[in-house]
């Protein structure tokens, strides 16, 4: 009995030792104090847009108008708030910032999310260990490291989605450890509850925690219960599931290429070391040598204990039948953290044969991936497992940063690391863990003024097209975009979100997806033949930091106006912002903003790829319109071809090419109010054919499949006193 005593109180000492380790950690890293919650947010970046989809959820709930628009980016088509990364983390604190407010909302919970995860991770391995001091200090290494490194710094929706990972993988812990027992079933509901939780605060682990369901190893009864594990993971994200397919269609969202999914990947040197992100950086210059420091992985912080260690756990864990599924869970996500190839120089035959059929696959499983800007990788390459997911599962390249497997990695890493330390003597195993811990500390985070105020760049342009149909350019990032929204909801041309939207195929070089500079290319800025880019998308004011304003005062499609400089009150947007007008231009051949279906613009036309094209433009009222059209269109020598002109789904024109294809087709049309609405107009264009030239002319090398080409399409709002080009 004075034994069990004993052990007790021992174990309540290392459970309040485990909790004072934590709140030590979380106390050095989170460095802002509660009475600062209301006006700082946990860092800068992404944390702005979780904040933003924080207040879209909490005015959705008090106005009970839920407008999934937000024409503060994407101007005049909008952006779907579906589509934007943080978008489920705004549905998961809206009970808080009901209650509170939504900056109050992001750091509480964080510092929640920041809590469970402590707690998760010391549910999860105390399966493996009966030390609550190693649990506890295991807990605290995933929750500040590992995988999870970069996520706390920057990314709520990954920290969060981890947060619930480390919760489901606990429940598949409990459901193994009490098959048999009354009431089993409730383990598979709470696993996926959790995989649902994480699929809504980050969408792309509906398909990375899929590998977490392997923790049930070869246990056949275990099993029996993952369709209900799935249904329910099913039933708590479907819904939100299908807002963002809605999202994802409305916006057209493009695949990213292999390139970007390459990039995006770990590396074994991703698993050794220190990033940046380390409280020491020393240690940091040391990994240096093997690490890219440039991909997401390479930040995280992996030390030397860990990997040590886990490959110590490991040996163990293979001569024990029921641990082996931790090894195969560590391996199967290390595999698919390292992405879909690796790159190589001068592949032998056989990679070059893999390569070959596996390019063959792509193109007829998934052509936009694995298209002809992606041959020199087919040359340089070499497959990795990684790749099957790509070419089989619809979808599954949307999860695009395979480095994010890494959570998994941690997970069964921490689990390996505490399994080894419980068979050392316990005094040596609380000496390594404590080494582990320091090892593991991480940058302490520095919080962010949270925006209350518009630059005053934005409030003066807010003011500028008050009543218009118009939008602004200014530079990119949240920083602009969040201070759009404080401007009243200020229309911007601006691009977010973490996927390309067919809206930019045709903004080059003003409006593009990546951004790697804040400023326009020299190119924007000069030419006056891109502000044509500016007019489809309604922009009439755009504003430039001042390097940038300089170059573009040469440009004689922009007129500069004034600089704005920023306000002392606003410490997060330090740039003087510039405003020019973009001046009209009656030459402009197409004057409404191109959305799907179009090929590359040429100064005087452009191709209809494929036999379906979409434009739009953005009215607050219907009114009278005139159209104009020009076309020609391309037929081989034994068809015909013919085109229907459509207004929102109306046709209003159509034309047969009986004789010469090429002979020019033009109409002037009268648009009445009545086919019209407020919000996005769309113009469609569609043929009755589409063919790829080269197919018919051995002299054409051209390989797009064409229909017509447009040479004018322009509208012309019709007032009452005057007529205004668009």
């Amino acid at each position: 009995m004075k034994n069990w005593s004993a052990l007790l109180q021992q174990k309540r000492v290392e459970e309040l030792l485990g909790w004072l380790a934590f709140i030590g950690t979380l106390a050095w890293f989170y460095r802002n104090p509660p009475w600062m919650w209301a006006t700082h947010l946990p860092a800068p970046g992404d944390f702005l847009e979780a904040l933003w989809q924080t207040e879209f959820w909490r005015n959705a709930a008090l106005s009970g108008s839920f407008q999934l628009i937000s024409l503060e980016v994407m101007y005049p088509l909008g952006m779907h708030q579906m589509v934007l990364a943080h978008a489920g983390v705004g549905l998961l604190l809206l009970p808080i910032a009901l209650m509170t407010n939504s900056a109050v909302a992001i750091n509480l919970g964080f510092i929640l999310g920041t809590v469970l995860t402590f707690v998760g991770g010391k549910s999860l391995l105390k399966y493996f260990t009966s030390s609550p001091l190693l649990a506890s200090i295991g807990a605290i290494v995933f929750t500040f490291g590992l995988g999870r490194t970069f996520h706390i710094h920057f990314h709520l929706n990954v920290a969060l989605a981890s947060t619930a990972s480390v919760w489901m993988a606990a429940m598949l812990m409990g459901l193994r450890q009490h098959m048999g027992k009354e009431h089993v079933w409730k383990w598979a509901v709470g696993s996926g509850i959790c995989w649902g939780i994480s699929a809504i605060a980050q969408p792309y682990f509906a398909f990375l925690n899929a590998v977490l369901m392997l923790l049930l190893g070869t246990q056949r009864t275990a099993w029996k219960y993952a369709p209900l594990v799935l249904f329910v993971a099913l039933a708590t994200c479907g819904p939100f599931l299908l807002l963002v397919a809605q999202g994802s269609a409305y916006m057209g969202s493009l695949p990213p290429s292999l390139k970007t999914l390459h990039a995006f990947s770990a590396t074994p040197g991703s698993y050794l070391g220190w990033g940046r992100l380390t409280a020491w950086r020393s240690l940091a210059d040391l990994s240096i040598g093997w690490r890219r420091m440039l991909s997401e992985a390479d930040v995280q912080n992996w030390g030397v204990i860990t990997p040590a260690l886990a490959i110590a756990g490991a040996i163990q864990a293979w001569r024990t039948k029921s641990r082996r599924a931790i090894i195969v869970v560590l391996a199967t996500a290390g595999v698919l953290s390292m992405g879909p190839l690796v790159l190589i120089d001068s592949p032998n035959d056989f990679v070059k044969h893999i390569n070959k059929v596996v390019w063959l696959l792509g193109d007829r499983l998934k052509p936009a991936m694995f298209n002809d800007s992606t041959l020199s990788l087919r040359e340089n390459s070499l497959p990795l497992p990684g790749m099957l997911p790509i070419l089989l599962l619809p979808g599954y390249e949307f999860a695009r940063v395979a480095g994010r497997y890494s959570i998994l990695v941690s997970l069964a890493a921490i689990i390996l690391v505490i399994a080894a330390l419980n068979c050392l003597p316990r005094r040596w195993a609380v000496v390594l863990v404590c080494l582990l811990a320091l090892e593991m500390l991480p940058k302490p985070r520095q919080p962010a003024p949270f925006p209350q105020t518009p630059h005053p760049a934005h409030a003066w342009a807010a003011q500028q097209i008050a009543g218009q149909d118009r939008s602004v350019y200014s530079p990119p990032g949240m920083l602009s975009i969040y201070s759009h929204h404080l401007a009243n909801n200020l229309a911007g041309a601006n691009v977010n979100g973490p996927f390309a939207s067919a809206y930019t195929l045709s903004g080059y070089p003003w409006i593009t997806f990546e951004n790697h500079s804040i400023d326009p290319p020299e190119i924007a800025l000069t030419d006056p033949a891109y502000a044509s880019i500016l007019r489809r998308a309604q922009v009439a004011i755009v504003l430039l930091r001042p390097a940038a304003a300089e170059v573009a005062q040469k440009n004689r499609a922009l007129r500069f106006v004034q600089c704005f400089e920023p306000a002392p009150s606003q410490p997060y947007y330090e740039d003087t912002l510039c405003a020019f007008d973009v001046l009209p231009d009656p030459d402009d051949f197409f004057a409404v903003q191109p959305l799907t279906g179009f090929s590359f613009f040429e100064p005087a036309s452009v191709w209809v790829e494929g036999k379906r094209a979409r434009s739009a433009w953005r009215i607050s009222y219907p009114r009278p319109h005139m159209i104009e059209i020009s076309m020609r269109a391309y037929c081989p020598a034994t068809k015909k071809q013919s085109v229907v002109v459509k207004i929102n789904g109306q046709p209003v024109a159509s034309h047969d090419w009986s004789k010469n294809c090429w002979d020019a087709w033009g109409t002037t049309l009268s648009v009445s109010p009545e086919l019209l609405k407020p919000g996005l107009n769309f113009i469609e264009i569609e043929a009755d054919s589409a063919a790829q030239p080269y197919l018919h002319d051995p002299n054409n090398p051209d390989r797009r499949i064409l229909s017509v080409m447009i040479e004018r399409l322009r509208l012309i709002p019709v007032n009452t006193n005057q007529s205004a080009s668009r």
